[in-house]
């Protein structure tokens, strides 16, 4: 199991859990759909090329098993207004087959390990819905201490957040 960014030689993966995903969760916040350019988008995101208004700076790892693409996490270098009531420094999928058998918890921890050792951070936030249990178990899972919840109106709809912040 590994943790690295982008590869075209892991695409085909990439696509089909993204397919995979799509039946089981049609209407869920998708990662990159232009896989052309995945590579060249994740490179760019993280060294603040191109940006998009509201973006920050992020890392985007994918975690690979036995040659497969089992999930995809992004760490964002900075927080801005949105990120600290909303998304944190830390966002992370699992594809849909592969959920329920360790590998968000693991994948969170080594991501913990790259904040530390090349972000200098201290601390990180991380959020997730209030019924995203899956999550909540991650997020616990890795030391995440509950500051708070808040509420977003997000384009899905009104979304309960659960705020957490991991010492590293």
């Amino acid at each position: 199991m590994k943790l690295i960014r982008p590869e075209r030689k892991y695409i085909q993966s990439y696509i089909e859990a993204n397919e995979e995903d799509e039946i089981f969760r049609p209407n869920a916040e998708r990662r990159f759909r232009n896989y052309e350019t995945i590579v060249e988008s994740s490179y760019n995101l993280e060294h603040g090329i191109n940006l998009p208004i509201g973006y920050v700076r992020a890392t985007t790892f994918w975690l690979i098993d036995n040659e497969k693409f089992i999930g995809e996490i992004n760490i964002r270098h900075e927080l801005n207004s949105f990120l600290i009531n909303y998304g944190g420094h830390i966002g992370y999928e699992v594809r849909q087959s592969e959920c329920m058998k360790g590998y968000g918890t693991k994948m969170l921890s080594m991501a913990l390990k790259y904040c530390k050792e090349a972000l200098n951070l201290n601390k990180v936030l991380i959020t997730c819905d209030d019924d995203n249990i899956g999550s909540i178990k991650v997020i616990e899972n890795n030391g995440g201490i509950l500051e708070n919840k808040v509420k977003n109106i997000l384009p899905r709809g009104n979304v309960t957040t659960r705020r957490y912040w991991i010492n590293i």
